[in-house]
């Protein structure tokens, strides 16, 4: 089996980007949301259009496009990962996610419940990467998105 870590070259400095990542989210604006969204999808493992993450690339941009931001975050987030969203009334989103197989959540905030989830999926990459676990097997895709089993 082979770590997160080794599939992307056993880059240590990969890990460093996504920390500054993080801290580039919890430092942007609602507006900026679409932008960090791009930006993650080109840092996180098997990132860029080239396909190799699995991702629908296309449909993501078109959900961006179109002011559907969280969607596209959970469609990166991916169909079994556990979350709880919740937002205060002074305008800071907080997320639980919890991949499929992981071991522990994360929970993160951001200006945006989109942003606080994409913080949470990044934290949750960035604790694979410096830890060198084993990527967990890719269960078995349900027929309804995420965004359509979010309570």
């Amino acid at each position: 089996m082979t770590t997160i870590l080794e599939k992307m070259g056993g880059s240590r400095a990969h890990a460093a980007r996504l920390r500054d990542f993080l801290h580039d989210v919890a430092g942007s604006t609602a507006c900026e949301e679409a932008d960090r969204v791009r930006e993650a999808l080109i840092l996180l493992p098997g990132g860029g259009s080239d396909g190799a993450s699995g991702l629908d690339y296309p449909r993501i941009e078109a959900m961006l496009e179109c002011g559907a931001t969280l969607n596209a975050v959970l469609e990166i987030v991916g169909p079994d990962a556990a979350l709880m969203l919740s937002r205060g009334s002074n305008a800071v989103c907080l997320a639980t996610v919890v991949p499929a197989g992981a071991p522990e959540e994360a929970i993160t905030d951001g200006p945006t419940l989109a942003l606080a989830v994409l913080a949470g999926h990044v934290s949750g990459v960035v604790a694979h990467l410096e830890r060198g676990d084993v990527e967990p097997e890719t269960p078995e895709m349900p027929a309804i998105p995420l965004s359509l089993r979010l309570h």
